[in-house]
């Protein structure tokens, strides 16, 4: 039986124009992108290429696809969104993004220009490679975009419930921003942001120049997005980069006057916080049989727990119930800080959910 969508995530190597166009040849809509070292399956963290699938009785779901870089993508996120608004006749239940990494922030701004700053809860992440090569993909139809995005919409008869959460706790070390551009902190208290960061760290990080990926995993940078009763929520930034001027370059952007705390997580945090995204996003209804689930877990996360990553999977099959599932990796991810003001945001070494009831 032909299915109605197909959500495909699969490892850079298995990913091909011939993949897609097999999926789409067994589903009437095709959506997914690359993940970095495996796809979450129930059976694990597999390499290859893994497909959540939707019949009839599953929620409905379009889909737009666009080629796009940063200049355009605010616009080309407006209109793809109002297009599938267009296409449902009212505004989706809940969103899924998938792009390439380097402009996520200017597709969340153009898909709140589309809604006039009420988007619907979006949730999803950057597609990523294995090695940081530029090796991703994000699939829609039959098309593989090297560059660019595909937005879903989600409409159902049933609940659609998610979750964004970090699986990080605070800790002392704080300061403010006191220059910055885009994805680059110049200063952080008046002072170079490396040299700052570089002190919270006790001197474990050097300041010479290079890439400083690996060794900041379990030490992001988080801001505080709001507030659920006195418990802060946190956004997170992987610092990348320390840089020759002395400045610290970022995988989200940051702003002047944005306040920074040293974020603290650890191997098991980084496992405790797949039930914890699904607690979180069913809340009162947990327990509740569900149809299917989504999980984006970061790449970069997974690197840093290593062979505990095909745990990931069988940790969040139990959470939602042996439900059919389908998860991947990504540079970046992206959900919605529920509450009285609810906001889209992109982040780093984050996890969110899409559940099904």
């Amino acid at each position: 039986m032909r299915a109605r969508w197909a959500l495909v995530y699969a490892t850079s190597d298995a990913a091909s124009v011939a993949m897609v166009a097999s999926a789409r040849s067994r589903a009437d809509i095709v959506l997914g992108c690359t993940s970095s070292g495996g796809v979450f399956t129930p059976r694990g963290f597999e390499r290859g290429a893994f497909a959540l699938i939707g019949e009839d009785g599953d929620p409905d779901l379009q889909i737009v696809g666009r080629a796009c870089g940063a200049a355009p993508a605010r616009r080309a996120a407006r209109d793809a969104a109002q297009q599938l608004a267009k296409r449902l006749g009212r505004k989706p239940d809940a969103l899924l993004l998938h792009a390439t990494p380097g402009f996520e922030e200017r597709i969340i701004e153009g898909i709140d220009d589309a809604f006039e700053g009420a988007a619907p809860p979006t949730y999803g992440g950057s597609a990523a490679d294995d090695d940081l090569s530029g090796q991703w993909r994000a699939f829609h139809g039959a098309t593989v975009e090297r560059e660019g995005f595909v937005l879903g919409a989600f409409t159902s008869a049933s609940p659609i419930h998610g979750s964004f959460v970090s699986g990080y706790v605070p800790g002392r070390q704080r300061g403010v921003v006191t220059r910055a551009a885009g994805r680059v902190v110049y200063e952080i208290d008046r002072r170079p942001a490396a040299e700052v960061y570089d002190e919270w760290r006790g001197g474990e990080l050097g300041r010479e120049p290079g890439v400083v990926l690996a060794k900041t995993t379990l030490h992001p940078l988080g801001r505080v997005i709001d507030r659920v009763g006195n418990l802060p929520r946190h956004l997170l930034s992987h610092p990348h980069e320390v840089r020759s001027d002395g400045s610290l370059s970022l995988f989200t952007e940051v702003a002047t006057g944005d306040e920074l705390v040293m974020m603290i997580g650890s191997r098991g945090s980084l496992m405790d916080r797949t039930e914890q995204a699904v607690s979180r996003a069913l809340g009162s209804e947990r327990g509740r049989a569900l149809r299917g689930g989504v999980l984006v877990y970061c790449g970069g996360c997974v690197m840093a727990i290593g062979d505990a990553a095909r745990d990931v999977g069988t940790l969040y099959s139990r959470a939602i119930g042996g439900a059919p599932f389908v998860g991947a990796a990504t540079f970046g991810e992206i959900g919605c800080f529920t509450g009285p003001t609810p906001t889209n945001r992109h982040g780093n070494l984050m996890c969110d959910t899409l559940l099904f009831a």
